[in-house]
């Protein structure tokens, strides 16, 4: 089994969209917020690249700096799509 696709909602109107298609070296993360759009995209071999991109999106959903626990709910995910696993 693989995981290609992961979505979070976070506060009112502010989606992330994470995906890996078949063999890519990249992970792509999709954010939808109200009348703004952006995609950003890691490697998915890059344990570093990663954990900044869960500290990224912990404060872009929850609306706030939170603690290493927090960017974590975010870092585990983002490990099942990713090359390093867990």
């Amino acid at each position: 089994m693989r995981i290609t696709r992961i979505e979070f909602a976070g506060r009112t109107g502010i989606f992330a969209i994470i995906k890996r298609p078949h063999e890519a070296k990249q992970i792509e993360i999709e954010i939808l917020q109200p009348n703004k759009e952006g995609t950003h995209w890691v490697k998915a071999d890059d344990e570093d690249e990663l954990f900044a991109m869960a500290v990224f999106l912990q404060e872009l959903l929850d609306g706030y700096q939170g603690t290493m626990q927090e960017a974590a709910c975010y870092y585990n995910p983002l490990l099942c799509i990713s090359d390093i696993g867990i």
